[in-house]
């Protein structure tokens, strides 16, 4: 198996046309075939439906196509940081976040890291942690910060902090003064919470508390992002339930309330794929120091 066969079997699975993609290959489309018929051999397993004029990828064709843009994909990013290391670069990582992470922990860590590493690149991506994690495991993203999120087996994650939920609320929103009655008193209300596939673990928690105190949400409007929430709740659109750092320093026409003692706790967790511990211990170790010097401040 060479690089050059799996990059005409790529080039061939995306275009699904022996005869386009071997144009664009700018190779014989005879050639191209016995090469197919050759990588087919060596694995074991047909890639392509041939019984019809279009031509399709089967089940086994369709996981080495994937695997094989990961692999590629990894590839290259191995050989930017080699070349990174050898010119003595600080490097690129690409970290994931939920957007709540910027009213929190991620901008003094950002902070840090440009005063301490200038020369280090961070690129950030604002997801869903479903998503997030995705990213991932594919190896798109090199770490992640995801709050209460149920992760595989896969992921490694250590908590950066823990703080109560609030229910936030327009500012004119009328409700019982009873702390105990609170969040039961909204049984009626609007709700904009994260989609339930967008957030495992996390939406878990927050309908376990909503059973607990005897409804079930009427949800208005669902949305991953913390600032669209909170914007939403301004316009009088509904509530939402959400950590306390995602309603620091916002100037918006809400109110909110914390949870009681006994209500559970949002998570804040930093998470990496496990398998790639090694390849990334350096940034670990360094963000992690970074990330335990801001909660001790």
């Amino acid at each position: 198996m060479t690089t050059e066969q799996i990059k005409n079997f790529l080039t061939t699975a995306e275009v699904l046309n022996f005869h386009k993609a071997s144009r664009a290959m700018f190779i014989a489309q005879p050639a191209l075939s016995r090469q197919i018929k050759k990588l087919e051999d060596e694995i074991g397993a047909i890639l392509f439906d041939r019984t019809k004029k279009q031509i399709k990828l089967t089940a086994a064709g369709i996981f080495f196509k994937n695997e094989m843009k990961r692999v590629f994909a990894q590839l290259e990013q191995t050989k930017k940081r080699t070349g990174q290391i050898h010119r003595g670069e600080a490097g690129e990582i690409g970290m994931g976040h939920v957007s709540s992470a910027m009213q929190s922990v991620l901008p003094p860590f950002l902070k840090k890291i440009k005063q301490q590493y200038p020369g280090l690149k961070i690129t950030l991506k604002e997801s869903a942690c479903t998503d997030m994690i995705n990213k991932i495991m594919n190896r798109e993203l090199s770490f992640g910060v995801v709050p209460n999120v149920t992760v595989p087996n896969e992921i490694e994650e250590v908590t950066l902090y823990k703080e109560k939920f609030v229910v936030v609320m327009p500012k004119n929103f009328k409700i019982s003064s009873k702390k105990s009655e609170r969040l039961r008193a909204l049984a009626k209300a609007d709700w904009i919470l994260p989609a339930l596939e967008d957030s495992q673990g996390y939406n878990e928690i927050l309908y376990r508390l909503f059973h607990k105190n005897g409804f079930w949400p009427k949800v208005a409007f669902e949305s991953p992002n913390a600032s669209t929430n909170l914007r939403l709740v301004s316009e009088g659109l509904g509530i939402t339930i959400i950590g306390k750092s995602a309603i620091k320093n916002v100037k918006l026409n809400i109110k909110h309330f914390e949870l009681t003692e006994m209500s559970p706790e949002v998570e804040m967790r930093f998470v990496w794929l496990k398998e790639r511990k090694e390849e990334l211990k350096e940034y670990i170790e360094l963000f992690l120091k970074i990330f335990s010097e801001i909660r001790n401040t």
